[in-house]
């Protein structure tokens, strides 16, 4: 908390220094666009030094958590440098409101981003542990085949078809694909306690070999809500990187038209 409190006060004083240089900069009768509009510019290329350094993992480049929050905090910093280059205004032709809208665009996901990253992690490992994107349709595939076998063999153990149409007409679904991903979101659990609660009534009607099977698939059920709960937040992140990173190379191509169009009718003169 400490060391947050230590970057949100430098970050918060490299504002007021810049915001000082710009009125200096007008006071001596230039146009302070040109000096803020190449901050900005400098700041925003070197938002991208992450994009890099997560590229090259293999490299002494430092932690990547460093970097993230670097990345964060200095982000700040470009969006209080845009405010001032715009001069808290609004835009004048449509060029500019592409410019504004691809920058606003940029900023809210990253600001989203910010969260994302501060408080899915915490949430992943205290309720499930992490696992990655990835490995989750094997793990899933796996909870599905074992629940399966289960529900198959109560058949063989007690000629009952009391679990097996249980697990067809409710179980399958939800062990075969990724389920009830906004209430986890939410942090909803009702679902799955609905369906540990029909388990647990069907405990009644069925002997007591029927009864293990009946708790194994329980487990095997919150095991699968967990892995739920994994894919609802980690596709969260997923979802905010197609955001965040097509409309920074969109910005990126923007801002180097405007610079181009600015200094082209404009001799490169402040």
């Amino acid at each position: 908390m400490r060391k947050c409190l230590q970057n949100i006060a430098f970050t918060a004083l490299a504002i007021v220094f810049l915001s000082w240089l710009v009125r200096l900069y007008d006071s001596s009768l230039r146009d302070p666009s040109f000096f803020s509009g190449w901050i900005l510019f400098t700041g925003m290329a070197a938002q991208w030094l992450l994009h890099f350094r997560k590229q090259l993992p293999m490299l002494p480049l430092g932690r990547a958590a460093t970097w993230l929050k670097t990345h964060i905090y200095f982000g700040y910093f470009v969006i209080a440098v845009f405010l001032l280059h715009t001069d808290f205004s609004m835009p004048d032709n449509w060029f500019e409101w592409v410019l504004w809208s691809l920058f606003m665009l940029v900023a809210a996901s990253g600001v989203i981003g910010a969260y994302l990253s501060w408080s899915v992690p915490a949430k992943l490992e205290q309720y499930s542990g992490p696992k990655t994107f990835e490995s989750i349709p094997a793990i899933r595939y796996r909870l599905a085949e074992k629940a399966g076998r289960l529900a198959l063999s109560s058949v063989d153990q007690s000629g009952s078809l009391a679990i097996s149409n249980i697990y067809a007409d409710t179980l399958r679904d939800f062990f075969v694909r990724p389920q009830n991903l906004l209430a986890h979101l939410r942090g909803s659990q009702r679902s799955v306690k609905q369906i540990c609660d029909e388990l647990k009534t069907l405990e009644r009607h069925v002997d007591e070999a029927g009864k293990k099977t009946l708790r194994s698939i329980r487990n095997l059920a919150l095991a699968k809500d967990k892995l739920d709960f994994q894919h609802a937040h980690q596709g969260l992140l997923q979802c905010w990187l197609f955001i965040h990173i097509p409309a920074t190379y969109c910005l990126i191509v923007a801002v180097i038209l405007h610079v181009s169009i600015i200094y082209a009718y404009s001799s490169g003169a402040p």
